[in-house]
Order: C-alpha cells, then structure tokens, then sequence
C-alpha cells in the first residue's frame, strides 16, 4: 500500500531531463579542438529573422562550435573553448580551457578563432603539437603554436574535416 502525501510537503520534485554532454572528457583528451570567439564571426551566415543583435551573434557562435565539433568528432578529440567563448554563452563552462578553467596537455592542440589570451595559454601551453587557425596573422596564439594557419576558419575547417574523414575512413 503506497502512502499518498500532499503535494505541497514534497520537498524535491523532479521537473525535466536533460541528457548529460557525452564524448570525451578535456582532461583525458589526447585531441582536443578549442573554439574561440572568432566562431561568432561568419559574415556568410544568415540568422534566422526576429533575433535581436546578441540573439545573432550567439546563434553565429553556435554555428560556429557545430565546425569545431566536428572536427573533434572526427579525430576523436574533445571540444574546448576560450574564456571569451564561455562568457559570451557561446558554450558551457565544463569546456573552458585556460587559467580559469581546465589545464590540459593533450597530444594535439587546435586552437580556432583564438586570439591567445595569457590565461588561456596558461591552460594549454604544455601540449605536445599546437596548431593555430586565426585570421589575424600578429594572433598571440602563433607564437606558442608549433603549426599555424592564417586565414579563416569557416573556410577552413569544413574542407579539413572533410580531408580527416577520407583519410581516416570515417
């Protein structure tokens, strides 16, 4: 027999789910593909009407990290991101790699649309390969990284995925 008590003296009450970020952990990764906050920055896209300036640049930004995170899915990496990224809401904390957020050291580093914050640096210097894309060829991140890429990510990215998924048989 169950024992019914009203309503209003339940003191916890489960109101949704949500499925918990899978892949792999930033700490564990031995890739690990970062996003900065130059992922809010392709003029090419067009975001859906009614957004307002920051609903926009979000939106852009998102669409940015779906670049980032499938070329992490693609090498088996994890997704990271700046500080800058995180506090602009681009993408949850759990992915910040830096001084303020996690201290990585994974095999391979790619850092794109990352300027190269010092804290940001602080978290990840200690990777073994280090490879920049930024469109901003005086980027502080090309002074850390062993492999650099001027240009921009929304134009390279999509055809290095692509590559990585051929040779890779994926």
């Amino acid at each position: 027999m169950g024992v019914a008590v009203p309503e209003a003296e339940i003191a916890t009450q489960v109101t949704g789910y949500a499925d918990s970020e899978g892949g792999v952990s930033l700490t564990d990764a031995a890739v690990i593909v970062s996003g900065g906050r130059g992922v809010s920055n392709n003029p090419k896209l067009s975001p859906p009407a009614g957004l307002d300036e920051g609903a926009q640049e979000k939106w852009r930004a998102q669409e940015g990290f779906k670049l980032v995170g499938a070329l992490a899915s693609v090498v088996a990496g994890a997704v990271g991101a700046s500080r800058a990224a995180v506090d602009a809401g681009y993408i949850p904390y759990s992915h910040q790699v830096g001084q303020t957020g996690k201290v990585v050291s994974p095999d391979l580093y790619i850092a794109c649309g990352i300027s190269g914050a010092i804290q940001h640096l602080a978290g990840m210097r200690t990777s073994k390969v280090i490879v920049a894309v930024n469109k901003d060829p005086d980027a502080p991140i090309f002074k850390l990284a062993r492999f650099g890429v001027v240009g921009d990510l929304f134009d390279i990215l999509p055809p290095l995925t692509e590559a990585l998924k051929a040779r890779l048989g994926k």
